[in-house]
């Protein structure tokens, strides 16, 4: 079995910047920063993200290149009683992305009302187009399939 690899190594570093500064830093970040004092609240966070966050980080790189599988399977190979970690990951990642499809679904939502006519009468159009052509092809197979 053949590990997929990335096709350059600016492609890895992007994604790795992408994924270790997602949405809380660029939309929650700053108001923390505000609401906590300002400046003072830097010095905890840069402590934390040089004595906890990289590290870790790059310990799950150093994990990842030797091992070469998913977070579970590569804990059972250090140790049996570690497994839970990589399942524990996993279950981060999921509910970390439900979390962003609830942002996403407050921006769409804010995007929708941002046009109080105009921007309806786009959205539903869109939308329109794509139920009454699912509908449409849902139609086709029935009277194919002699529904």
């Amino acid at each position: 079995m053949n590990a997929q690899r990335w096709n350059s190594r600016l492609g890895f570093i992007m994604a790795a910047i992408a994924s270790a500064i997602g949405l809380g830093n660029i939309w929650r970040f700053p108001y923390i920063t505000f609401e906590n004092g300002g400046g003072a609240f830097l010095i905890p966070y840069l402590l934390a993200m040089f004595t906890a966050g990289i590290p870790l980080m790059i310990y799950e790189f150093y994990l990842g290149n030797k091992y070469r599988y998913g977070a579970p399977k590569t804990f059972k190979t250090i140790n049996n009683k570690f497994e839970w970690l990589g399942w524990f990951q996993v279950i981060i990642g999921v509910v970390i992305s439900v979390y962003y499809m609830v942002i996403i679904g407050w921006s769409i939502s804010y995007f929708y009302f941002l046009f109080p006519v105009y921007g309806a009468m786009i959205l539903n159009n869109f939308l329109c187009k794509i139920f009454c052509s699912y509908l449409t092809a849902l139609t086709i197979l029935a009277l194919f399939n002699g529904i």
